[in-house]
């Protein structure tokens, strides 16, 4: 083994405790192979430093592997191993519990750096993305940002809404892979909205579907009115009159073929977020076992990103939206007016 990758020459993370450390995570052939490379000299005192180890700090831990996992991939081109095999790894060489806050520590970091890109964005416009998540999701996100900016992000939220973040932060204890991806689709989401927040363009159709849909008067002249100037308007308008929420004002005869459609597992996701009156809708519409099973899918899924439950949502809208062009259905969207 080359000078530059003796003990006396590594880096100050990486003293014979450290390495001695690293070693302990190869199992025993690979460590075996790795100190061959080491002089005699050398194997004596990380042998006799791992004898030593008996309880591992996790944070001793952190500042060797972390600092080994750098360097390594500063000079191999790899991007680094997965959490499970991290996982995997450390649980070898450390107990279940240390291993699992080391993992937790980890992939804290990563989300804490990831999250400083939202520290610029103006903290009433980050709450207003903020609030369109599960509040699980955003006490998780607002734990990852920097204290200061927290604590002025936290006055934007009512006495109420706050209490309750800083109790969902509280019981934080592991943050699994899938929520730590959850969390940076999160912030990429935040930071690209901030980025394109210059003025959008009216939607029109969509202004005047919103208009039709609290209008009172007879809806059917406007629609006769729309077809005559422009077909393709009226047609647009139809479009977007009916959204996600108008599935519940649809007859029993309607939601019973939808529902024979839509899967428990897309109207899970849907239904987060939805007030107590949609739900029931939706419950009351099924039979017992099934409107049970639902119940149970919302529950299990627990929080889930907004980008998660508006695809579930868009799903379900274009099957209703195939069955009304199949015939299947005729959907209404008032007393007077029906899209068919």
């Amino acid at each position: 083994m080359s000078d530059n990758t003796s003990l006396t020459t590594v880096n100050s993370y990486q003293n014979v405790e450290g390495v001695a450390l690293i070693v302990l995570t190869l199992g025993e052939d690979i460590s075996a192979e790795v100190l061959k490379g080491f002089s005699h000299d050398e194997i004596k005192r990380l042998a006799h430093s791992m004898s030593k180890m008996k309880d591992i700090k996790a944070k001793d831990a952190l500042t060797s592997i972390i600092g080994f996992f750098d360097d390594f991939r500063k000079h191999s081109g790899i991007m680094g191993g997965t959490r499970q095999y991290l996982t995997n790894v450390l649980e070898k060489t450390l107990n279940g519990h240390l291993a699992k806050d080391l993992v937790s520590d980890i992939y804290g970091d990563e989300i804490r750096a990831h999250a400083e890109q939202l520290a610029w964005i103006p903290v009433d416009i980050l709450v207003d993305d903020l609030r369109k998540e599960h509040v699980t999701i955003q006490a998780l996100l607002i734990a990852h940002l920097p204290l200061d900016y927290t604590a002025k992000l936290l006055e934007q939220y009512s006495i109420e809404e706050c209490n309750e973040l800083i109790y969902q932060i509280s019981q934080t204890q592991v943050l699994t892979s899938s929520i730590t991806e959850t969390l940076k689709d999160l912030v990429t989401r935040c930071k690209d909205n901030y980025d394109n927040g210059a003025p959008q363009s009216l939607k029109g159709t969509k202004v005047v579907a919103d208009i039709i849909n609290r209008f009172n008067g007879d809806k059917s002249s406007i629609f006769e009115y729309l077809n005559d100037r422009d077909e393709k308007t009226a047609l647009e308008v139809q479009e977007a009159m009916f959204d996600f929420y108008s599935i519940f004002s649809q007859s029993q005869e309607t939601i019973d073929v939808i529902n024979n459609e839509v899967s428990i597992e897309q109207w899970a996701f849907a239904m987060k977020g939805l007030p107590d009156e949609s739900r029931a809708f939706i419950f009351n519409s099924m039979p017992n076992r099934l409107a049970t099973q639902l119940k149970e899918n919302i529950q299990r899924i627990g929080a889930v990103p907004i980008s998660q439950v508006e695809s579930a949502r868009k799903e379900i809208l274009d099957i209703v939206r195939r069955l009304q062009s199949q015939g299947d259905i005729q959907l209404s969207i008032s007393n007077e007016a029906r899209l068919s």
